[in-house]
């Protein structure tokens, strides 16, 4: 499996020239990247169970069917998009249909001076700066889907904030995957460049019209220069057959903060991986994430946080609720790296099983080069409370209606974590519906 794009005749390169017919206006810089992007792929191949990184990942169902490339878009109805933006009103939207940019359904009017919210078309036609950072990422050449995503990439999201913008309204970005997407690969990148002071909050919602199977890998980078402060909130709720292989950047300087928060409900196997380098000092990122994995579905959280300067703070905290014969895995690492002195970081995962067939897979790690910190992790695996489900049924309350509710009290405080109303309340039906018993716990709530 390892070996599969490094076949005398392979496949991803076909598509790759296929592809370079319809970007012959793009910059040579950029051109060159997917290439080296490209030859990155072939040298590395597809992670296999050798990998420490994927060794509870079983790739074969992308290594046998390999989803050739999607070179044109499917149809989607506005319904279809309205669904995915009506309960997170008044923001900046981009929708992507299929990796594609659909203008009609966007609507950006009324950025501020300083802010651009661009696809690649446009970004490349008013020359906009930030877009050569697109792709410089050095992780490229270690990171097989980084790579894929690299040379594949097709419209992009760009999100240029000059310095001191301050965006009154989120950025929503929806990427929708229609039926044309069945049996294809799509490679969405989204690019965020926060010039000093600059804030912002981005949301990405990822989506399916369908529910057969199709491979999603999506890439998010994030640079943020001095003082700047971006939220990112990221919601997976695709269809039950799909595959999202997703990868998040950042990058923070001097007095910078990021704060990340992930939500996955779908997909059958939905695998995100998150890079963080703080660079400046005084840098923060709070990264919290929660999922939940019904039977038959694979989540996987792996988090590297580098603190390679002084005096920066992180905070990682991931729940999981595991239902039927699923399985999930959080893998994290904090790294101080030497004269990292003053660093404060805190890493946390909780998982609740609800069913003997669950397999929770929990690997908080430090790496600790310095000798001035403070550093903590903590991991924890376990089932309902017996004596809290007895109460409640002896009080008249039915097991599936206690077990939501006590499930629901061990994923609400994630929500918290949400600082956009309409979002926190968007996800929270999202967690509702998944639950058994919903109905109880709206009742109560």
């Amino acid at each position: 499996m390892e070996q599969v794009a490094s076949e005398p005749k392979n496949p991803y390169r076909d598509d790759f020239l296929v592809g370079l017919r319809s970007r012959r206006n793009e910059p040579v810089w950029l051109l060159e990247r997917r290439q080296a992007a490209l030859a990155a792929f072939e040298r590395l191949g597809l992670p296999g169970k050798r990998w420490e990184a994927w060794r509870n990942l079983d790739l074969t169902p992308i290594a046998d069917n390999r989803f050739p490339l999607l070179h044109t878009w499917g149809e989607i109805d506005d319904a279809t998009v309205e669904a995915a933006l009506g309960d997170v009103p008044d923001v900046y939207r981009m929708v992507f249909v299929d990796g594609f940019f659909s203008a009609r359904h966007s609507a950006l009017e009324g950025l501020p001076s300083g802010a651009a919210v661009l696809s690649l078309d446009e970004a490349m036609d008013a020359e906009n700066p930030a877009l050569e950072r697109l792709g410089q990422a050095e992780r490229t050449q270690q990171e097989p889907f980084l790579a894929l995503n690299t040379a594949f990439m097709g419209d992009v999201a760009l999100i240029h904030l000059g310095k001191g913008v301050v965006l009154d309204k989120p950025v929503v970005i929806v990427n929708l995957m229609s039926t044309k997407a069945e049996g294809r690969g799509v490679y969405p990148r989204t690019l965020v460049v926060a010039e000093e002071g600059a804030q912002a909050s981005v949301v990405e919602l990822f989506r399916s019209n369908t529910a057969d199977a199709y491979l999603n890998v999506p890439v998010t980078e994030f640079y943020l220069d001095a003082n700047a402060h971006i939220s990112n909130y990221r919601v997976q709720e695709e269809g039950g057959e799909a595959f999202h292989l997703a990868t998040v950047l950042a990058r923070l300087e001097r007095d910078a903060t990021f704060t990340l928060h992930t939500l996955a409900v779908g997909g059958k196997t939905a695998r995100t991986d998150i890079h963080v380098d703080l660079e400046g000092k005084g840098a923060e990122a709070e990264l919290d994430g929660l999922y939940l994995a019904g039977d038959g579905q694979y989540v996987d959280h792996h988090t590297w946080v580098h603190h390679n300067t002084e005096h920066c703070n992180s905070r990682q905290r991931f729940k999981g609720v595991l239902d039927g014969k699923s399985e999930t895995v959080f893998d994290g690492l904090v790294r101080v790296a030497p004269g990292a002195q003053k660093t404060d970081a805190r890493q946390e995962n909780r998982n609740l099983v609800l069913s003997p067939r669950g397999l929770a897979h929990s690997n908080p790690r430090l790496e600790i080069h310095a000798d001035d910190v403070k550093c903590s992790h903590g991991s924890t695996t376990g089932e309902l409370d017996r004596e809290a489900l007895f109460y409640m049924r002896a009080r008249g309350i039915g097991e599936r209606d206690a077990q939501a509710l006590l499930t629901f009290a061990f994923v609400n405080e994630m929500l918290d974590t949400v600082r956009l109303e309409a979002l926190k309340e968007y996800e929270r039906e999202l967690i509702l519906r998944w639950l058994p018993g919903d109905e109880t716990v709206r009742e109560i709530q």
